[in-house]
């Protein structure tokens, strides 16, 4: 190998151990530098480490120096900051979709973006979803999704649900699905993949986890004008935040202290007026199923359907059912 390859892989090797094992708490001497880079079969001597970590820096790899008997050196300067990648690790934690293995091992390299210090005190703060998925096949079958996706061909897979003691049942007597994917969405902790039947023209959604032998088909998409420009966005919001049923434009009501969590539901930009007692009608459009109502039941009475009024009816038609169980 030439001088010159030599010196790369040793830059490489130089900087991502600086990055893993220092940060403005913790450096690292120049003989422990030699000796870890010796573990990984790089010879280096001082005058050699001296001039590395210079070209380092000229070329904006900001390596601190602290000169004392023994020089030690770290880095602060990331392409992800602490908070950025507390936030990752939350998504991580949370997606239940990730098997506990797939989990932990995409912390761990999370958690090497971060200075030593840093990467220890966030893995005290970690909890993850106990609630996670067996299906070790995940990323591979998001990996032939997304290929699908780009090369615009159809997708085919087996459907299963979860029975008895964990059994998989498999939908449609083990049959494959073939479907146009549109793209995913994320909610509630699970990846779904959107997309439509050639039969149908109305999108669908199914869990990722719940896919198995997914494979990228030799047709390509059934070009559809209705999906033409798909609002993923408002697809998500409709059908997960209230999933089922026709989509409607309804006006709702909500007292003041309430406002923020119709902006959290629906978004910063929805429609909002005052009625003569101050409460705020929230014009949005929503799936109008059981889900709906459900969650109109849990602020008691205080949010409540403006209009139209064949919602409302059906919104008390809800309530009397639900008043029959008691």
């Amino acid at each position: 190998m030439s001088n010159r390859a030599d010196q790369k892989i040793r830059l490489l090797a130089l900087y991502e151990l600086l990055q893993s094992k220092t940060d403005e708490t913790h450096s690292i001497t120049t003989q422990e530098i030699i000796e870890r880079l010796a573990e990984r079969g790089i010879t280096v001597g001082r005058q050699t480490l001296y001039n590395d970590i210079a070209v380092l820096n000229e070329y904006g790899y900001e390596v601190i120096q602290e000169r004392s008997r023994s020089n030690e050196y770290y880095v602060v300067s990331r392409k992800f900051e602490l908070p950025e990648v507390q936030v990752l690790l939350s998504a991580v934690g949370g997606a239940q979709f990730l098997s506990t293995t797939k989990t932990e091992n995409l912390i761990q390299k999370l958690l090497e973006l971060l200075g030593i210090s840093e990467a220890k005190n966030l893995q005290e703060l970690l909890q993850s979803n106990r609630n996670k998925h067996n299906n070790e096949r995940i990323y591979y079958t998001i990996d032939t999704l997304v290929t699908a996706f780009t090369q615009k061909k159809k997708v085919s897979f087996l459907y299963f649900d979860y029975g008895l003691n964990g059994k998989r049942e498999y939908r449609k007597d083990k049959r494959r699905y073939y479907v146009n994917p549109l793209g995913f969405a994320y909610s509630d902790d699970k990846l779904y993949l959107v997309c439509y039947h050639d039969k149908f023209d109305t999108p669908t959604n199914y869990r990722i986890d719940r896919m198995d032998e997914v494979q990228v088909d030799k047709h390509g998409i059934t070009e559809k004008s209705e999906f033409e420009n798909f609002d993923m966005n408002r697809y998500r919001q409709e059908q997960f935040d209230m999933y089922g049923g026709e989509s409607e434009e309804v006006e709702l009501v909500f007292p003041q202290d309430l406002l923020e969590i119709a902006i959290d539901r629906f978004g910063e930009d929805i429609s909002t007026t005052l009625n003569e007692q101050d409460e705020y009608i929230v014009k949005v459009s929503v799936q109008v199923s059981k889900t709906f109502f459900a969650w109109l039941t849990t602020f008691e009475g205080r949010v409540g359907i403006n209009s139209p009024a064949k919602i409302k009816e059906q919104y008390k038609d809800f309530i009397k059912t639900i008043e029959k169980s008691l």
